[in-house]
């Protein structure tokens, strides 16, 4: 490794690597120097100032003043990165929580931790001018709560600054809740006792935490909560809200109905605000229908946010509320209003509608469901689902022959699908005795494919070539092959003898 990488062919970056991998077990005292090798040639990677001060630190934690070297000289060459700065941040924070807190280098002074707090803080200064991430002083805060006893000033020092650098940041907002919730209410520094008097320095530089009850811990969370969603007003900030609700509400038993109640309040006021997310409708539409006497509350509110959000999903929930409540006449009067308003995306909703009155089996339900069949008709291609399902509806529910009946109509009717006709061919096959008429219009399948699809669809030819030799004429599979191969575009014709080759073993191998 030493000739190859050091000398041959410093370049490259992976040998140096595995260099430094395998002298960690063999020969760790090396792995220092190697590693200032390597930033001689590859300096330009911050991660690889990083690693190497990481190692040095955890190999032995008196050779700080070397990892401070390293990591100095990176920053020179890398001032904006991340990696570096919270690595140089992580380790004298580590230090300095290592520290004797009583300890002072001379008479009335500062003690030796807050000393090396304070090198902890300029660090943090210096990155500041460079950095403008907020992930970054999101991770150095949790560096902090790593060790919450000595850094409450940073972390208010911290917090201060990310105020305001980002006064609209829904994720600033979350986390200050989140750390309430977690105990970290830094309070008001205007409020701490003077005892300066009484404390020595040490002490003073390092504002005393109360350990808050869970119950006072979740009341303020949700006034930091409340508070962005004044503030800011934008559904991304409701949506953290209701998250962090949600998510009280699925940890344990304590405080339960403190913690209810909070939810049931951010529900409540995300739908008076008229920006609440349709998934967070969804969970309070759960909430209210899980008994009768609710779900006439939740038609009304899903009914108001309709006039906000006319979504697809928003539809649905209103929708399965309806069909809950058994309400037919404003589930029609709903549909015919999708009818109206909404293009192909509505299919789901069609889909509902059908398969409610489908389940009803009564007098009522198939006249209705003969005036929602008319999208069958309908020029949109997403469509095309519900005349397949049309069909296999009339083959079972009805008869065959009401299924081949509206099957000729349908197989007119632009959009062409492909869909249409294989599920039409399906159900032919599905017949236990076929006579020579139900062999025509299972033919009439594969016949209406090839001519609407024979020239870009390979596999259809196979499939009907498959028909005549199993259930059809046998003499027809010459002639059915020449005119696959003609009709086809010439670009499809090898894939088409492919999978008939294929075909033909199979046949072959089953008979």
């Amino acid at each position: 490794y030493r000739e190859v990488a050091g000398e041959n062919l410093p370049h490259d970056r992976r040998l140096w690597s595995n260099w430094i991998k395998f002298s960690k077990k063999s020969g760790p005292q090396e792995v220092a120097g190697i590693y200032e090798k390597m930033l001689l040639y590859h300096g330009d990677d911050p991660n690889f100032w990083v690693d190497a001060a990481l190692w040095l630190y955890e190999y032995n934690r008196l050779n700080i003043d070397r990892v401070k070297d390293i990591l100095l000289r990176g920053l020179q060459r890398h001032p904006d990165s991340e990696a570096l700065n919270k690595c140089f941040f992580d380790i004298l924070l580590k230090e300095a929580a290592r520290a004797d807190p009583e300890k002072n280098l001379a008479e009335n002074t500062l003690s030796e931790q807050d000393i090396k707090l304070e090198r902890v803080e300029a660090v943090y200064r210096n990155s500041m001018a460079n950095i403008t991430s907020l992930d970054y002083f999101v991770k150095l805060l949790e560096s902090c709560e790593d060790h919450h006893e000595i850094t409450v000033k940073l972390q208010r020092l911290i917090i201060d600054d990310m105020q305001e650098k980002f006064p609209r940041e829904p994720g600033l907002w979350d986390l200050a809740a989140q750390r309430e919730l977690r105990g970290y209410h830094l309070g008001d520094p205007d409020e701490e006792p003077d005892n300066s008097e009484e404390e020595p320095a040490s002490k003073k530089s390092r504002p005393a935490t109360n350990v808050r009850s869970l119950k006072r811990r979740i009341q303020l969370c949700v006034t930091v909560y409340k508070s962005a969603v004044e503030v800011l007003q934008t559904q991304d900030m409701w949506s953290l809200y209701l998250d962090a609700m949600l998510t009280l509400n699925s940890d344990g038993k304590a405080e339960r109905a403190l913690k209810q109640q909070c939810l049931a309040d951010a529900l409540q006021d995300g739908h008076r605000s008229k920006l609440m997310h349709v998934r967070h409708y969804a969970t309070l539409r759960k909430m209210l229908s899980s008994a009768p006497s609710g779900r006439e509350a939740a038609v009304t509110i899903l009914t108001e946010a309709l006039k906000n959000d006319a979504s697809v999903e928003m539809h649905q929930l209103l929708l399965a509320t309806h069909v809950q409540n058994d309400s037919e006449s404003l589930i029609y009067e709903l549909f015919n209003k999708i009818q109206k308003t909404m293009g192909p995306e509505a299919l789901p909703l069609w889909q509902s509608v059908i398969l409610y009155y489908r389940t009803r089996q009564d007098s009522l339900g198939k006249k209705r469901l003969e005036n929602l069949q008319l999208a069958t008709a309908s020029v949109w291609p997403e469509f095309a689902e519900l005349r397949s399902d049309y069909l296999q509806y009339l083959w079972h529910a009805e008869s065959v022959d009401a299924a081949r009946t509206e099957y000729a109509k349908l197989a007119l009717q632009p959009p062409m699908s492909l869909q249409l006709h294989r599920q039409m061919a399906h159900l032919e096959s599905s017949l236990a005795v076929r006579d020579k008429a139900a062999i025509k219009s299972w033919r009439m399948c594969y016949e209406f494919m090839a001519v609407y699809f024979g020239k870009t669809e390979p596999s259809i030819w196979v499939e009907y070539l498959t028909f005549e030799r199993g259930h059809g004429e046998t003499k027809n599979l010459s002639l059915l092959t020449q005119r696959a191969l003609t009709t086809l575009e010439p670009r499809y014709v090898p894939a088409f003898e492919a999978e008939r080759a294929l075909a033909y073993v199979g046949a072959a191998l089953v008979g």
